[in-house]
This record gives C-alpha cells, structure tokens and sequence, in this order.
C-alpha cells in the first residue's frame, strides 16, 4: 500500500432561495443525494480506483416539476456511476442520453409532468485525473495554484448589450420539451492539478448572483465550504434556488485513518 493517498473533503448544501416557493435543485456527492428547501452534507471520500462523482442538477423554472426532473437524473446518475466509463464520451453521452429518455418517458406517461426538466453539471475524480461534464448553465470550477478557472460552457443565448444579468434562458437541457431530444454534453477533461487544489460545482442560483471573485475567494479559504456560498447567495437576495458543492483534494499520509465512502 502507498505511504500517500488522496483524499476528497466534499461539502454540499442546497437552499430554495428567498422567492421560490420549494427547490428545484438536486445534488450528487458519491451516492448520497440530496435535495428540499434545505440540504447539507459534509463528507471525505478517497479518491482511488473508483470513480468519486459529484452532480447538480437544477430543474428548470417556469416549468412544471422541476424538481422531479433533478431528482431522477442525479439518482439515475447515482446508480450507474460505476459502470459508466467518463473517460469516454460516448459512454457520457449515452448516459445523458438516457436520463433524457427516461424524462421524455415520464412525460409520456404523466401529462402533469409535460415540460419538466433540469440542467445538469458532474464533476469526476479518479487518481489520475479530473472530468467536468455539463448540460445548461450549471457551472464548475476549479481552484488552484494559478486562481479561479471555469471548466464548463454556458449553454444560454448571446447576452443582449443592454442587459444587467441574462435572462436565464438556456439552450439546451436534459427534457424541457415533451418532445425526445438528444444533448450534446460539454467534457473538460485534464489530469490532476499538482498540489493541493478544489473543485466547486454550483447552479445559476449561486452564479447569477455571486461574482467570480468572491467565488474565488471562498474557494482559496481553508475554512469555507459549500454553504458559504450559498449564505453569499441569500444575502445577494435569494432570487432563485441555490445549490453547491466544493470539494477540496489533499495528499495525506495513509496513517493519518482511512477516508469514508
């Protein structure tokens, strides 16, 4: 066994927002979901030939059962998470693809639910490297020596020259539309950062209203975690659900006790 092995310290919370009446949003952190008005986990994963897969999903608002959207896909995420090769991209696609299936199926079957669904943002961490994958505006970053970089694409229209925030349109989304639809996923992938680095995964609840420095900047702090963010987001006025989750990689020695999973 290494004298050195890494370890993952996930936190994640989720909050629906001062103007939203529940929280469309839905979060993956290895196989604990979670999801509601108010959600929070703190947890340390090992990082070693599994798979560590952390998601968001944000259903989409405005339409109906946002909620139920975000929920199936993380949890259809959940369990195939170690069979799914995200190394490979069609192995990625055939899952999104699937999860849009099952949606556009549910729609089928339940006229309630006709125009649900979510975005959707992974983050993958295996020990040789570092996978973001995402469908609509949901975000993921990464922190390390060099600073705040974005790892994924905004799926949202051009941004008009007048405007002060966008719209909160996006252009493509897992279901939305009764009508079966494939995705094309954006997948970043790298080797690991060198040193000690975190990843932040967050939804346009978090994004729309927290800037990129600040978000930096509770990134590089030792001591904040996800609901910081989402505490920056409620004092910048709550305006819409709001879910992150940040993940800070640290070598440590093996003796040190056993990371949980």
């Amino acid at each position: 066994m290494p004298s050195d092995i890494a370890r993952l310290s996930v936190s994640a919370a989720t909050h629906k927002g001062y103007a939203r009446s529940g929280n469309e949003d839905s979060f993956l952190v290895d196989h604990h979901i979670g999801g509601g008005d108010l959600d929070q986990l703190t947890v340390e994963l090992m990082v070693g030939s599994n798979a560590v897969v952390l998601a968001i999903a944000d259903g989409l608002g405005g339409h109906k059962a946002g909620e139920v959207a975000s929920r199936y896909a993380v949890e259809q995420i959940s369990a195939v998470r170690e069979e799914v090769d995200f190394g490979d991209d069609t192995s990625v696609s055939e899952l999104l693809d699937s999860i849009g299936r099952g949606l556009h199926h549910q729609m089928l079957e339940t006229p309630a639910l006709s125009g649900m669904g979510t975005t959707i943002v992974l983050a993958v961490v295996t020990a040789q490297s570092l996978t973001f994958i995402n469908v609509g505006d949901s975000r993921g970053y990464v922190i390390d020596e060099r600073g705040l970089h974005q790892t994924t694409y905004d799926d949202v229209p051009p941004k008009s020259s007048t405007a002060s925030r966008r719209t909160g349109a996006i252009t493509q989304a897992l279901g939305g539309i009764p009508t079966r639809m494939g995705v094309i996923p954006h997948i970043h992938r790298s080797s690991l950062p060198t040193g000690d680095w975190s990843l932040i995964l967050c939804s346009d609840g978090v994004t729309d209203f927290v800037s990129s420095r600040e978000i930096a900047s509770i990134g590089r702090s030792g001591n904040a975690d996800a609901t910081t963010l989402v505490d920056s987001a409620l004092r910048a006025g709550g305006e819409d659900n709001i879910s992150a989750i940040v993940a800070r990689y640290a070598q440590y020695k093996h003796n040190d006790g056993p990371a949980a999973r």
